[in-house]
C-alpha cells in the first residue's frame, strides 16, 4: 500500500533587514509567493516515519529570489536539505517600500507529514 505524503508550508513571516524600516510602516508591502515546489521526503525519513516542521530563515531579495537560506529549526538533516532545495526554487513578488523593491528577512515553516 502506498502512503500519501502531505507537505505544507505553514507560515511565512517577513521582517525588513534595514533597521530603519519596520513591518507595518506606510508604503511597505510584504513579498508573496508566486511560484513554489513542494519538498520531497527522503527514503530514510519515510522509513523512519519522521514528521514535523523545518523552519528556514532566508532573505527575499529585490528580484524575488530566496538567498542566504539557513535552517533555524531542524527536523532531520535529510529533510532539512530537501526543504532548503525546494525553497531555493521558489519565486516571490518582492517586498516593496514606496513602490520600490526591497530586501526582507523571511521565516518559512515547511511541514512534513506522513499520512
Amino acid at each position: 500500500m502506498k502512503r500519501i505524503i502531505g507537505l505544507t508550508v505553514l507560515a511565512l513571516s517577513f521582517t525588513l533587514l534595514a533597521e530603519d524600516h519596520k513591518m507595518g510602516e506606510p508604503g511597505l508591502k510584504a513579498p508573496s509567493v508566486i511560484y513554489k515546489t513542494e519538498p520531497q521526503y527522503t527514503e530514510e525519513a519515510r522509513a523512519a516515519k519522521i514528521s514535523g516542521t523545518v523552519v528556514l530563515s532566508l532573505v527575499v531579495d529585490e528580484q524575488g529570489l530566496a538567498q542566504d537560506i539557513h535552517v533555524a529549526k531542524s527536523l532531520d538533516q535529510g529533510l532539512d536539505q530537501k526543504a532548503m532545495e525546494s525553497v531555493q526554487t521558489w519565486r516571490f513578488a518582492p517586498a516593496t517600500k514606496d513602490d520600490k523593491p526591497v530586501r526582507v528577512q523571511a521565516t518559512i515553516e515547511v511541514n512534513f507529514r506522513l499520512n
